[in-house]
């Protein structure tokens, strides 16, 4: 970490998403953070690159090297830093600034032919048809250690380069999604990538009490775990998804770097309904879930089917938050999902939020034009709302 440094956030696939991951996890403000581009978040305030371990939606963290250059000096300032490296160089260009790919060879040529008249060997790691870097490229050329990764974006009328810190670890999160023993391929299992940015938008402390009354294979659960929180408790209703919970807390268990008591951690069959003879009143600091969604859709439902599904899932959100009210302390945020399903080229919406604050909360907006984040892929048939909402 360097002081008073700027350092910028590579954001993922739902950039919206990500940046509110990072506000909330570094509790920034409009005058602490800026958006240079649709997909990279800048700020000065005190951040490790190892905090790259503890966002979902950040595919690379990188530190700010100049600002506002002519393309002259762009060459300058990535020459200057590739001569501090020893022995060979590697070094690679990611391109956001969209003005530079016709350009990007004239430019690597440039830099290479200075190296190589300063006496110094060099390779050029290529990008990819977008004309940037993967994380997996960076990290096995070691373009954060023994070479550099370089990130170029469009700046007023001139380019702001950063180097890459760190790379989001694909290769533990891709492990931790298919190799997980519990699984229901059937009903659909939350992303880990997913299950963090939940967990980070509730802001909850490593000491908080987190719930999962819907808790499914347990991927929040797991997740909360290997970012170091203890209070865990995880219910549903379904047993083969309690079993299911069990065996991959203690499969994260045995492949992480720490060992954690499996049999501290409350896991338990209950109903929505029971939730509250369950658990004491005001015992839960934190409620973190992707309740369930309704039936696997087949593409085939009708627009009455569809209307049918979101009353009852309404019906069962609105049960579930008023068991809530009774478990939850005071003041206290739950991070909740909601689908929406397509018919006919619309989207059918539940609208539950009115009568969810009749129980005593109130939604706190994840962004400015909507008060949830919208999460899913072009072509799904259900997308998920995430809101927030905090007891009062």
């Amino acid at each position: 970490m360097i002081k008073n440094s700027k350092y910028w956030f590579l954001l993922g696939r739902e950039p919206k998403i990500s940046a509110a991951e990072i506000t909330a996890v570094l509790k920034l403000s409009d005058s602490t953070s800026t958006m240079l581009s649709e997909n990279i978040l800048t700020t000065k305030a005190e951040v490790e690159p190892k905090l790259i371990n503890r966002l979902g939606g950040t595919i690379k963290i990188g530190i700010e090297i100049g600002t506002k250059i002519r393309r002259e000096i762009l060459i300058e300032t990535i020459v200057t830093e590739l001569l501090a490296i020893d022995g060979k160089i590697n070094f690679g260009i990611s391109d956001y600034s969209e003005k530079l790919s016709s350009h990007i060879e004239s430019l690597v040529k440039q830099i290479k032919l200075t190296l190589k008249n300063s006496g110094r060997s060099v390779r050029y790691v290529r990008t990819d048809k977008d004309g940037k870097i993967s994380s997996a490229t960076v990290y096995h050329n070691n373009l954060t250690t023994k070479g550099r990764e370089f990130l170029i974006a469009k700046d007023g009328g001139g380019f702001s380069v950063a180097k890459t810190l760190a790379v989001q670890p694909f290769e533990a999160l891709g492990r931790r999604d298919f190799g997980r023993p519990g699984r229901d391929d059937k009903s659909g299992m939350l992303p880990p990538k997913l299950a963090m940015i939940l967990i980070n938008l509730s802001q909850a402390s490593t000491n908080d009490v987190i719930l999962d009354p819907f808790c499914g294979s347990g991927t929040i659960l797991t997740e909360a775990m290997l970012m170091g929180y203890q209070n865990l408790i995880g219910t549903d209703i379904s047993e083969k998804a309690i079993s299911d919970t069990k065996q991959n807390l203690e499969w994260v268990n045995k492949i992480s770097d720490f060992r954690f008591q499996i049999s501290d951690l409350r896991i338990e069959c209950c109903e929505i309904n029971d939730l509250d003879k369950l658990l004491p009143k005001q015992s839960v600091d934190t409620i973190v879930t992707e309740p369930y969604l309704g039936k696997p859709l087949s593409g085939r439902e009708s627009q009455s089917e569809l209307e049918i599904q979101s009353r009852e899932l309404g019906k069962l959100y609105v049960c579930a938050f008023q068991k809530f009210a009774n478990v939850l302390k005071k003041n206290t945020a739950i991070i909740f999902i909601i689908p929406r399903f397509l018919s006919y080229g619309k989207w059918l919406t539940i609208n539950c939020s009115t009568e969810i604050e009749k129980f005593g909360f109130k939604v706190i907006p994840l962004q400015t034009k909507e008060p949830y984040l919208l999460y899913g892929r072009p072509g799904q048939r259900v997308m998920r709302e995430i809101w927030k909402f905090r007891k009062v």
